[in-house]
């Protein structure tokens, strides 16, 4: 019976590893969190159930490119009954989207939109058979600092307390499960599937210097095929895919400065093949459907091995080999210290705060979101068990550059999962080469005036 409602809806004979299952624990009425790894198709897992019950459903997602893409995606597939709203339209749209809201099945969000008292009575109207939330991990990365509307997701859950909750994700923790349940207030039945993509080789490479590393990059690059390069800055993105661009490699940028239609562009491009590497920072490539990437390049490594594996995830969604390298110096720790080090505030502000202390607005503003779930000394030890888990995080990955043992080993050993792999494992264990596919250098260099004269005299 499931199987023809996937067929009829999506059009596929069979489910890809662990949706079944997710599917039918949603059905049967529970609150479900399902980890499935990058690629496995969980936005069917809240999809299916809704258009088989016709329930409506509210999915809270942490990137506006993110919903804007979902709802594209979800348009060219035929629903018409879907639309996102965020702070990034115009008043005038979000008033249209508000008065006909009740007419959508599907309605994307951000947390810090549906927070605002003038966008939740909006939202309060509705019954909403399904409160879905994307990139669940984000609660615990974000919630208890970056960006504390994640830990007030209880508002939502608590008000629509007859919805059933659907958290997703590619990349848990058990800290992570547990710090979900506790945001929620509700209890999962849980489905984990492993995140060892089998077909995605591990490679790493240690050089002097910066020179070093981009001119391997450069030179790599040639036959990498379709490729992601992930940089930590936007400054980084653009310098970087100049460079690549100077060699003669058709090349796009992709960070949160660019605009809707910038980006759209850029993933349009890149999907189709018309270029075949996109630098770009960590906000690039969650909900991106190209089965083809082959190689995704680190050359700046992630604060945490789950940020890493969620990255290197976007390699080789058709089942073919492909590979994630990544490149480092010394001087890139003291980059890596940075963002792991990077927090919207810690201890000393909790401190200063409690003392009457005035802090810029946006600390002030965050603790105060966070003091209507927990009491001051209780958020404490919240926020520093957080940062202790991110310093974790940080010498995870630090240790990552340096490691002479099995990568895949150690990177799944993070996750509580025990993974040996005989073939195509990592540069480690010796069992793999670098792929190649060769990249066409298709742009034409501009020789100037000068450039001509120095060729003929010089």
């Amino acid at each position: 019976m499931l199987h023809e409602e996937l067929k009829k809806y999506f059009g596929y004979e069979t489910f890809r590893q662990g949706q079944e299952e997710t599917v039918t624990s949603i059905l049967d009425g529970n609150d479900v969190l399902s980890v499935l790894s990058t690629g496995a198709g969980k936005s069917l897992c809240y999809q299916l159930p809704a258009y088989i019950t016709g329930g409506r459903v509210l999915i809270i997602s942490p990137l506006i490119s993110l919903m804007d893409d979902q709802v594209v995606q979800m348009k060219l597939n035929g629903e018409k009954n879907v639309v996102a709203i965020h702070s990034a339209l115009e008043r005038d749209e979000k008033q249209e989207i508000f008065n006909q809201l009740d007419k959508y099945q599907f309605i994307f969000c951000s947390p810090e939109f549906i927070y605002e008292e003038h966008n939740f009575k909006h939202f309060k109207r509705l019954a909403f058979q399904y409160i879905v939330l994307d990139e669940a991990h984000c609660l615990s990365e974000w919630g208890f600092d970056f960006r504390p509307h994640y830990a007030l997701v209880s508002k939502v859950t608590t008000f629509f307390n007859s919805s059933q909750v659907i958290a997703l994700s590619a990349t848990l923790t058990s800290k992570m499960m547990e710090d979900i349940k506790e945001i929620t207030k509700r209890e999962f039945i849980t489905h984990v599937e492993t995140l060892n993509r089998q077909n995605i080789a591990y490679h790493h490479f240690n050089f002097e210097n910066e020179e070093d590393k981009d001119s391997y990059l450069l030179n790599m690059i040639k036959e990498s095929g379709p490729t992601i390069i992930y940089v930590s800055s936007k400054k980084k993105c653009h310098e970087l895919a100049e460079r690549i661009y100077n060699q003669g490699y058709l090349t796009g940028i992709y960070h949160g400065d660019l605009d809707y239609q910038e980006r759209t562009t850029v993933q349009t491009q890149f999907i189709s093949n018309d270029i075949k590497i996109i630098v770009a920072t960590s906000a690039f490539g969650m909900g991106i459907n190209k089965p083809d990437v082959r190689t995704v390049i680190h050359y700046h490594l992630p604060t945490s091995p789950s940020k890493y594996v969620q990255e290197v995830g976007r390699a080789g969604r058709d089942g073919f080999s492909s590979q994630a390298i990544s490149l480092f110096t010394a001087r890139d720790l003291a980059i890596l210290e940075h963002l792991a080090n990077d927090h919207a505030f810690d201890i000393d502000m909790l401190n200063l705060y409690e003392q009457g202390y005035q802090l810029n607005e946006e600390a002030t503003q965050s603790i105060k979101y966070l003091l209507e779930l927990y009491p001051l000394n209780q958020l404490k030890s919240k926020i520093q068990a957080e940062q202790n888990q991110k310093l974790y995080a940080y010498q995870y990955m630090k240790n990552y550059a340096y490691l002479d043992k099995c990568r895949r080993t150690y990177l799944m050993n993070y996750f509580n999962e025990n993974i040996v792999q005989n073939e195509s494992c990592c540069d480690n264990c010796e069992n793999v080469n670098l792929l190649k596919e060769p990249n066409i250098a298709e742009v034409k260099r501009r020789t100037t005036y000068e450039n001509r004269l120095n060729a003929i005299f010089c």
